[in-house]
């Protein structure tokens, strides 16, 4: 049994070891006290181990075999006492090796819980038992393991506080064992609940020792039972001393297990947060050496870990922001955490994106600084909408006053015979905007197709299958001024056709055809025939006015009229 201990001792220290070796690499801090914590865990695992291993040396010069068990002469000094019945040491010895040889096997804890109690009844020659663990955070005692008690009374005692009047109270509120001879006798339960339960299970006398770790805190606590008034010898007590600190350390040993499954489960969560988060999470060393590397650093980034580990994280530095870099590592080397810090990376592809970084610092075992973690977000995608909302912000603007003056224009500059006629032309122009516009919007005010804005212009002139409107040409998109322009145009041109040319009459057919010219301009031309005769107008009208300035003006480009007897033809020039 002595070399199994020894390999478990072994085995623990090297846990810790390695957990140590993964604090000093971890990239996160979160991550860094886990290993820390872990590290912590498996020492005192190991020291639980030496304990017991010290404690069955001593057993082992003092057992003798299953066999002549019954014989036993009694053993040294500090397992004898006059009060023991003769063989009764070398019992308990026996029992004391048990104890050792079961609290470094695997097996059922609880069991273990149960078989030490036993020994603990069976040492101090009591009628019943109950060990209890300690809760620090709500300061009170959690039964474990119980024998004899009546169930109700087992129940009223599942959870003990400082307030208590049992033995197990007073023992929680003064931090050392306590010994009641005669229940029936002691002032202070008389009256308390806990006495009518020593009744209800037959209790007379009872005492109730702490298990206290190595270290001096309060883990549990185990009490012994007598149907008759007793009171324990003073050797006895010693040898349930030595229980109790087996007891102890197995407890102990438990809780640290727990924690380790915990701490190493937390591990791997967070390793598992770390390998598959979408953000590029680095380690690196004070001299800026690459450490680590995860998937989301590849992803971002480019480098697989293999090219990157190793080498100095100027890789990804831009020239121009070297410096930046050597002092954010000064200031890491100082304690310094850096958050939500915004700057520029570049990619194995030889381009730059624009990151979010969060650098915190790196402690090794013995909390000095060796290295930083750094999360780096790209968000060059998020850079370049709000840059492109605050370009269309403006454009919006601009776009909105050159509307509005658009319209003030149109109002200006419109005429007719009666107030409706007025009313009707200035609507149909703000129409002829506000659909350009709609255009404007599904491009993200890049512009507008030039065969749309043609087709939404001369859609409330088209009925069914007529095939009086004839549209042909290339796709071709109109920057924001060049549309606007020819929206108003081409509504001016259908008003006129559908008012006194090819569209007044059923005869009537327009024609509508554009194409890229030699210099790389657009020529739109408008041929209307078969409508009523056309003589050239003896002036200028309103609607010729309208189509020169915004050719001119808005679009940059020229505009020619033909009143041709067969209808009227209108060529217009754009420059793109």
């Amino acid at each position: 049994m002595l070399e199994k201990l020894n390999d478990h001792i072994a085995n623990c220290l090297a846990r810790a070891a390695e957990a140590e070796q993964g604090a000093s690499e971890a990239p996160t801090k979160a991550l860094r006290s886990d290993y820390e914590r872990m590290a912590e865990g498996w020492r005192r695992l190991a020291s639980s181990y030496q304990l017991v291993e010290r404690l069955e040396q001593f057993l082992s010069k003092n057992k003798t075999s299953k066999a002549t068990r019954p014989s036993c002469p009694p053993i040294k000094a500090e397992i004898r006492d006059e009060n023991i019945p003769a063989g009764a040491g070398g019992d308990n010895a026996w029992r004391l090796h048990q104890i050792s040889s079961l609290l470094i096997q695997e097996g059922d804890v609880r069991a273990l819980y149960e078989h030490i109690l036993d020994a603990a009844i069976d040492l101090m020659r009591a009628d019943m038992g109950s060990m209890q663990t300690f809760d620090p955070e709500l300061h009170e005692l959690r039964l474990l393991a119980w024998r004899g008690f009546h169930p109700k009374s087992a129940t009223f005692w599942e959870r003990v506080h400082l307030d208590s009047a049992c033995t197990c109270g007073l023992a929680l509120s003064v931090g050392c064992r306590v010994v009641v001879a005669d229940i029936e006798t002691c002032d202070s339960m008389a009256g308390t609940c806990d006495l009518d339960e020593y009744r209800r299970s037959s209790i007379r006398a009872v005492q109730s020792t702490p298990l206290i770790s190595r270290s001096g805190q309060l883990l549990g606590m185990i009490s012994t039972h007598w149907r008759a008034p007793h009171q324990p010898p003073d050797g006895a007590l010693r040898h349930l001393d030595i229980i109790a600190r087996q007891t102890a350390d197995l407890v102990e040993h438990c809780k640290t297990e727990a924690l380790l499954r915990e701490s190493e489960e937390q591990r791997r969560w967070l390793a598992s947060i770390v390998a598959s988060s979408s953000d590029a999470i680095i380690g690196k060393t004070l001299e800026g050496i690459i450490t680590s590397w995860n998937k989301g650093a590849e992803r971002v980034l480019g480098y697989a870990a293999e090219e990157v580990v190793g080498k100095s994280i100027m890789l990804l530095i831009p020239a121009d922001r070297q410096d930046e870099e050597r002092m954010m590592l000064e200031r890491i080397g100082r304690g310094e955490p850096i958050e939500h810090y915004e700057t520029v990376r570049q990619c194995k592809r030889g381009s730059s994106i624009v990151v979010w970084l969060s650098i915190s610092p790196v402690k090794n075992a013995e909390g000095m600084i060796v290295g930083a973690s750094t999360i780096a977000r790209d968000i060059t995608e998020r850079k370049r909408s709000e840059e492109q909302i605050v370009v269309l912000g403006r454009e919006a603007e601009h776009r909105t006053k050159n509307v509005l003056a658009t319209v003030l224009a149109t109002i200006d500059l419109s005429k007719a015979d009666t107030s409706q006629d007025l009313k009707r032309a200035i609507k149909g122009r703000i129409q002829a905007l506000a659909n350009v516009h709609a255009l404007f919007v599904q491009s993200r005010w890049t512009g507008a197709e030039l065969s749309s804005l043609a087709a939404q212009e001369l859609a409330p002139y088209v009925q069914g299958d007529d095939v009086r409107i004839h549209m042909d040409g290339p796709r071709l998109l109109l920057k924001s001024e060049t549309a606007q322009a020819m929206a108003l145009v081409l509504h001016e041109l259908a008003t006129n056709a559908a008012k006194y040319g090819a569209l007044s009459v059923a005869t009537g057919h327009v024609g509508v055809k554009w194409s890229l010219a030699a210099d790389g301009g657009i020529v739109v031309r408008w041929i209307e025939s078969g409508g009523p005769p056309v003589n050239p107008p003896a002036h200028r009208g309103f609607g010729t006015e309208v189509i020169e300035g915004q050719i001119r003006y808005q679009a940059d480009g020229e505009v020619r009229f033909d009143w041709r007897p067969e209808g009227l033809a209108c060529e217009i020039t754009l420059r793109r």
